[in-house]
């Protein structure tokens, strides 16, 4: 156990070691601020537009307004500008020269050959949208938590985690888990199986990520019927579409003290003038969570991730492959009082990914794009048994299951019509192999074959009225095997599955914009909630399927509206997602005689969740930010006439922070405020109020070689506090106590 710990650190310390010595150092100079406003060719501002700086991973979206801020060190810069359906455009500016005078940049209409034209949240990159999209770049990624995909988005506006401890975290987005929620690495399916249950990780790190989008709305149809929730694109950017010559990257270490964690992260990126070369890694290795009072046993974590990828141009567009490989181990809490036992969980992952885009000689297609994806996942949960002394006992592979999962993806792009603006069509061929084992396996082998066309358009009504459009048509067929678990298993479902989404967007002078969305969902059961009968030990429950549930369908309504002031900005949006046969677990009232635990059944039932979500953030000067977000969900069982509440649904929350950015250096204070939640549903514990005290500071410093450091300390005060999705048996377990993290990194 010792000599595996070590050579995990070990891989973690090259990992971040070797990229400082041979890169060198730069000196600290001073830094500059950069502002600028990108239009189209009529003079309208283009907001979502990126503005990146060649070279680096330094980059911003515009505003409403079409703006931009950045601050940059003195010398020669080149800014890429890039917007879907317009032409890239490079502008070279030198600082301090260029100082304090506003860049106009102008981008021509043209389809860029980009990944991006057809990747998730840019297509709601444009100058109107449809539904929130939030974006965690480098630099944000950086400054949160990246134990998890679930810690990183925690306390963003509609996003909670689903919790067994950290390493298991998942995002909820607007109280929905599971597979209502999309989480996908650079657009494509990943292959695992974190959705069918809450003791199951996301097998990414985030650190890597160069980008992390939270979509919602009619372009999330393009990556499947069930997403009503939305969709989580995690970007590691193996496949490079942009690209200049020479090496760069960056390496960092993040080091957390309620885990007494490390991490290392480094990418490198070697480009000509035709082909670039990336590669990547990270190892982390934790402890126990450690909370006001004491460490939560069985809640350590150990992963490796690596990646590489090759792009090349070839006229008129460019191609690439990656491949990708994952190692990730960790333990589940049980009860603190029975430290004689201990169940631990692993699982890898080999991820291929291949990706063709080019233009097309053709009046109306103007460009194709074909992805390839093919991942191999495998997962164990095992038993430990010790004696008092800590001897090992008895070791028992509880759950196996090794899934193969192939996914082709083929999408054409248009161009402008009279009313039409642009648009995408696509048809997706997805095959997956699972073969389950263990002395508790939970369900039949299982292959499913999904076959799914799509439309995706965006038309303009009016010169301030936009409307956009998404239809998805699927065909499922899921065949149920015999196994040692189920020997008599033999089932074939095949269903015909819609979902369509409708956005409309209207803007109200430069300063106001409104938005009303309506969608409607279309999910089939999972085999877990069909066919399970065993006990998930893991999970801590014994679970029941139901072969007998129908499709969980969903009907969503959505409405927002923006207000962008000279100084402020103010953001409302409010939905109502009804769902027929909402599929959940059900307690029984009985309990496993063998194991004790409580046996728990899927089922079916109607179901509304509402909610909506507040946002304001106040200029108070050049380098100074006041915001304040808030949102709530209120989630019913709408059964019998009666609204009995569901399960997990997270109370409401407030937070209040001050943010000052000087450039070189920037500081940030939050109080986070989360209401008791004492709506709950039959057999489901209530959860206190508790309030949150967050502090956060960090520098950036280098010229032409750049050193960012990062000081955080959440929970400041120690308060002890449950969250109310934690999945944890034990409700009196408490979360995570004060947190100090580091995290440095220096890009060349």
């Amino acid at each position: 156990m010792i000599l595996a710990v070590r050579t995990y650190i070990v891989k973690g310390l090259l990992l971040v070691i070797f990229p400082i010595l041979f890169a060198g150092t730069g000196a600290a100079t001073a830094q500059h601020t950069v502002t600028g406003r990108v239009t189209d060719k009529d003079d309208n501002p283009v907001e979502g537009a990126a503005v990146a700086v060649e070279g680096t991973t330094t980059g911003v979206a515009t505003a409403a307004d079409g703006t931009f801020r950045l601050e940059l060190t003195q010398g020669r810069h080149t800014l890429i500008v890039r917007h879907v359906g317009l032409r890239t455009e490079y502008r070279r500016i030198t600082l301090p020269d260029m100082a304090g005078s506003v860049i106009e940049i102008t981008l021509a209409e043209e389809v860029v050959q980009s990944e991006e034209i057809l990747i998730t949240a840019s297509l709601l990159q444009r100058i109107t949208r449809y539904q929130p999209v939030r974006s965690y770049h480098t630099d944000e990624v950086q400054q949160r938590n990246t134990t998890s995909i679930g810690t990183l988005l925690d306390g963003e506006p509609g996003v909670a985690m689903r919790s067994m401890g950290p390493a298991p975290a998942r995002p909820v987005v607007r109280g929905m888990d599971g597979e209502r929620i999309q989480v996908l690495q650079n657009g494509m399916k990943m292959g695992d199986i974190s959705s069918t249950a809450h003791d199951h990780a996301v097998i990414l790190d985030p650190m890597t990520a160069d980008r992390v989008d939270i979509v919602r709305g009619p372009a999330s149809l393009l990556y499947g019927s069930s997403a009503l929730g939305g969709l989580v694109n995690v970007h590691t950017d193996d496949i490079v579409q942009t690209w200049s010559g020479g090496v760069g990257g960056y390496t960092g270490l993040e080091a957390q003290s309620a885990t007494r964690g490390i991490a290392g992260a480094t990418r490198w990126n070697y480009g000509t003038d035709a082909m670039n070369f990336t590669l990547r890694g990270s190892a982390r290795q934790t402890g126990d969570m450690r909370t006001p009072i004491g460490a939560i046993p069985d809640t350590d974590l150990r992963s490796v991730h690596l990646g590489s990828g090759l792009s090349w141009k070839r006229s008129g567009g460019f191609s690439g492959a990656s491949v990708s490989w994952a190692d990730q181990r960790y333990g589940i809490p049980e009860d603190p009082d029975d430290p004689q036992e201990e169940i631990r969980l692993s699982m890898q992952r080999l991820a291929v990914q291949a990706l063709s885009n080019h233009g097309l000689d053709h009046s109306f297609w103007k460009r194709a794009e074909f992805r390839l994806t093919y991942n191999f996942y495998h997962h164990e949960e095992r038993e430990y048994e010790y004696l008092l002394d800590g001897t090992l006992v008895d070791e028992d592979l509880e759950l196996k299951v090794t899934q193969n999962h192939v996914q082709g993806d083929l999408l054409l792009q248009h161009g402008r019509g009279s009313v039409l603006r642009d648009g995408t069509a696509g048809v997706t061929l997805e095959y997956r192999d699972s073969r389950v084992g263990g002395v508790e396996a939970l369900t039949p082998d299982a292959k499913a074959l999904t076959l799914a066309g799509f439309l995706l358009e965006e038309f303009e009504l009016a010169p301030d009225l936009m409307m956009q459009a998404g239809l998805r048509m699927e065909w499922n067929r899921v065949t149920a095997r015999a196994n040692e678990g189920f020997p008599d298993a033999v089932d074939r479902r095949s269903r015909g599955v819609w979902a369509a989404a409708l956005g409309l967007n209207r803007a109200l002078g430069s300063s106001m914009q409104f938005g009303l969305q309506i969608a409607r969902s279309h999910r089939t059961p999972s085999m877990e909630e069909l066919f399970a009968d065993a006990v998930h030990l893991a999970a801590g429950r014994y679970e029941k399927g139901n072969p007998s549930l129908g499709n969980e369908i969903g009907y969503g309504l959505d409405f927002f509206a923006d207000y962008t002031g000279s100084n402020n900005r103010i953001h409302l949006a409010l939905f109502a997602n009804r769902i027929s046969n909402y599929i959940r677990l059900q307690p029984l009232g009985l309990t496993d005689p063998v194991r004790g635990l409580p046996v728990m059944e899927y089922i079916g039932s109607d179901a509304l969740l509402a909610g909506g979500e507040f946002q304001f953030r106040q200029q108070a000067g050049r380098q100074l930010q006041l915001y304040f977000n808030a949102d709530y969900i209120h989630g019913s069982e709408l059964s019998a006439g009666e609204n009995q509440p569901l399960p997990f649904m997270p109370p409401l929350r407030m937070a209040i922070g001050v943010e000052y950015d000087a450039g070189r250096w920037w500081s940030r204070a939050q109080v986070r405020h989360t209401l008791s939640q004492e709506r709950t549903a039959p057999d489901e514990a209530a959860t206190d109020a508790y309030t949150l005290t967050n502090l956060a500071a960090g520098l950036r410093l280098g010229s032409s070689h750049v050193h960012t450091a990062t000081l955080s300390v959440d929970n400041l005060f120690n308060v002890t506090w449950r969250d109310h999705l934690s999945r944890i048996e034990q409700r009196d377990i408490p979360m995570m106590g004060r947190n100090v993290r580091l995290s440095y990194r220096f890009y060349f």
